[in-house]
């Protein structure tokens, strides 16, 4: 009698579990409003405002006239994309190629996050600024530059760069293929060593005012760097860079891990190809 009295109280508390879950399923989903045959509830009003962290989110729901707005908003959008759908806008290939193309950033976000995000922890942040000090300098230089495609065509600007009496921002105007060369001349103005790229900052924090130097490979293709002028500054310490710490070892985690994962596919490249587009 007693096991059977275990028995049947088990059964009444699992179906009061039930319904405790069902009535907290429910009290979360509210209905708050309905367009045509789309619900809009609750859960669906704090979703549209993922953006903001748990303790705005709160406090702006905590207004009903707030509420009443964004509700308001969340209608009138519906609204919208029910009517596109009738006029089978769904199904334009446009927005085929849009979605397709976010989907796919989402998912390199999503990759790049999973395999990078427990790697950036606080010691590893600070180990990084430890070994990486004088990236967090505030030392500049002052310099200008000429672009080209290839190793040959730099070594070649390079040597008239460095003839007597020679224009380098004429040559970086008439030579450089950098977009921006036929306005500024070249002319870089002061950087610090985390504002350009790598192997291009180093060559010029490397050199003294006056000097020119190069080729100097990047993803841009080469430089010739000439340099102005240097001003020194300080290193900055940690906590006064911290943020900037992170964003810089995390930049160098991923472009770790892409030339990792680029080693292990098969790349080809139609120079042909890329020269004519």
């Amino acid at each position: 009698m007693a096991k059977e009295q275990r028995g049947l109280r088990q059964v009444v508390l699992g179906a009061a579990a039930v319904v405790v879950l069902m009535a907290h399923m429910n009290a979360q989903a509210a209905v708050l409003a309905t367009v045509g045959k789309k619900q809009l509830t609750d859960q669906d009003l704090k979703g549209a405002l993922s953006q903001f962290n748990d303790g705005q989110r709160g406090n702006i729901l905590k207004d009903p006239q707030n509420r009443r707005q964004i509700l308001l908003g969340m209608i009138e959008q519906e609204v919208l994309i029910q009517e596109a759908e009738r006029q089978k806008l769904g199904e334009d290939e446009k927005l085929k190629a849009a979605v397709d193309a976010f989907r796919k950033q989402q998912m390199v976000a999503m990759l790049m996050d999973k395999n990078l995000s427990s790697r950036l922890t606080e010691a590893a942040a600070k180990k990084f600024y430890d070994q990486n000090k004088i990236l967090f300098s505030t030392d500049q230089v002052r310099a200008q530059h000429i672009l080209v495609q290839t190793d040959a065509e730099a070594r070649e600007v390079l040597k008239k760069s460095r003839e007597a009496n020679a224009d380098f921002q004429k040559l970086a105007e008439t030579l450089s293929r950098d977009p921006s060369a036929k306005n500024n001349r070249g002319e870089l103005g002061y950087f610090t060593r985390d504002q350009l790229a790598e192997e291009f900052t180093k060559a010029a924090f490397r050199a003294s005012p006056g000097d020119i130097v190069g080729p100097i490979k990047t993803t841009y293709g080469y430089h010739i760097i000439k340099v102005m002028d240097k001003k020194v500054g300080k290193i900055q310490g940690y906590d006064e860079v911290e943020l900037k710490v992170r964003g810089m070892l995390r930049q160098r985690m991923a472009s770790e891990y892409i030339s990792k994962i680029r080693e292990q596919s098969e790349v080809k490249l139609d120079e042909a190809a890329i020269e004519k587009f």
